[in-house]
């Protein structure tokens, strides 16, 4: 095992032994001590909220949510909101709203959801989204002079309710997507365009996460050279088409068993074919009920692969069966501190462990002291599995065009972020004019997508 291997080892397993410690300081939803003595009286002011939650339309909030101020340093909020969201079986967003409470006595942090369908449009999302977020400030608003001038409605009927009743789902939890893009560029002496699609049917319920995909992607690229008044076209097309479908079993509040089969063809990667059989078993250390908040989970893959080349291989092979194996380790943490993901996969064939891929993959998102915080992260592989690469030299016009994958033994992709912000922490108003304010119904937040 190389320096490489060992580096990777070391920092991925120095970073999870890190987090997973003080996630379990800090991920019990104790009570946190006010700093007022306890009392009767109202707060005079409005209760000071920070929400986390880049996808958020800011703008929206504060022209809807006026009953409180919304800040933006965390440090001087009486209630942080972090807001995270999952993809439900549907289609649509599950949203999870953690409130941790700062500065009122007697009050436990929680957390409640909001569920939107996939149909709904970005207004009626962010709708539900200021209405849950509303419902569960109430409590807080209640301890202030503000709850006196709120009114409350109910908009239903006054019969009464009937008893719910099974829904009845004639496409039995199945969703199905279909999306097609292109997008080109054309200059004088280069042409460049791609197109792409891809189709989705998955089914998702509490024991079964059933999903299958399909897609096909093509660039062309055209390009003229003059050289003594000649002009030369070389153009070139790299085609993907891939399928693929699994089936994951829940069997317990952590453990999960699957099957995965995977087909692709790559003209670029030098495969006729490549389709993969593997049956996994993942174990999460935290429950999954825990999902949006914590997730560590350890997986491991294995099973069978059949390859067929365009062109005979380094290894002077035009077809092959061989046996993979994957371990795979991802860690997700989301704290009023800032989020924290890590993944480590080891792949290796069988047949030759030498013959390997290691990718470390990371991102760190710290808010340091009020108004500073950082974002950080790379990738890093260690690549020795590139037994698809076409035997002989490479062309200077393949090379140029980027029509076949070059070899390499090692990747690394590094970036980091610094945010600095000062100035007004109670600044509620909201001006769109002429593009200012964030870029209009978006907000400053970012908007939904």
């Amino acid at each position: 095992m190389n320096i490489r291997v060992l580096t990777i080892t070391f920092l991925f397993t120095l970073l999870t032994s890190i987090n997973v410690m003080a996630i379990d300081n800090t991920e019990k939803d104790a009570v946190i001590k006010g700093y007022g003595a306890e009392s009767y009286d109202k707060l005079e002011e409005k209760i000071k909220v920070y929400i986390d939650g880049g996808f958020l339309d800011m703008d929206f909030l504060r022209r809807n949510m006026r009953f409180a101020d919304f800040v933006n340093d965390p440090k001087v909020a009486d209630v942080q909101i972090i807001v995270t969201n999952q993809m439900s079986g549907s289609g649509g967003m599950v949203y999870s709203l953690r409130y941790n409470n700062v500065t009122l006595e007697n009050f436990e942090n929680f957390t409640i959801t909001c569920t939107t369908s996939s149909s709904d449009t970005s207004d009626e999302r962010r709708q539900k989204l200021r209405d849950a977020l509303s419902m569960g400030l109430m409590p807080f608003v209640n301890q202030t002079t503000v709850a006196e001038k709120l009114v409350l409605n109910y908009d239903g009927g006054m019969e009464r309710a009937e008893p719910v009743r099974k829904v009845d789902d004639k496409w039995n939890n199945w969703t199905f997507k279909g999306d097609v893009s292109g997008r080109g560029k054309f200059e004088e002496s280069r042409e460049n365009y791609n197109y792409s699609f891809r189709v989705n049917a998955d089914k998702v319920t509490d024991e079964w996460k059933l999903r299958n995909r399909a897609s096909r992607s093509v660039r062309i690229s055209k390009n003229t050279f003059t050289m003594d008044g000649v002009d030369t076209e070389y153009k070139s097309e790299n085609t993907t088409n891939s399928l693929s479908t699994s089936a994951v079993k829940s069997l317990t509040s952590r453990w999960s068993v699957g099957l995965f089969a995977d087909y692709e063809n790559s003209n670029y990667d030098n495969t006729v074919y490549d389709i993969t059989l593997k049956p996994a078993i993942e174990y999460n250390i935290f429950p999954w009920d825990a999902s949006d908040r914590k997730v560590f989970t350890f997986s491991y893959h294995i099973g069978h692969v059949w390859m067929k080349y365009y062109e005979e291989t380094i290894y002077d092979k035009m077809k092959e069966n061989l046996w993979e194996q994957t371990l795979r380790l991802n860690l997700e943490i989301v704290q009023p501190w800032g989020e924290v993901e890590a993944s480590l996969d080891a792949t290796n064939y069988m047949r030759d462990w030498s013959q390997n891929r290691i990718t470390f993959d990371t991102s760190l998102s710290i808010r340091i002291v009020r108004g500073l915080s950082i974002r950080t992260g790379f990738q890093i592989e260690n690549i020795h599995d590139q037994i698809y690469l076409a035997k002989g030299d490479l062309s200077l016009e393949d090379v140029l065009l980027n029509n076949v994958q070059l070899p390499s033994t090692f990747s690394f992709s590094p970036n980091l972020g610094i945010q600095i912000q000062f100035g007004s922490i109670y600044n509620n108003v909201v001006n769109n004019r002429l593009g200012g304010g964030g870029g209009g119904f978006r907000g400053g937040g970012g908007g939904f997508f």
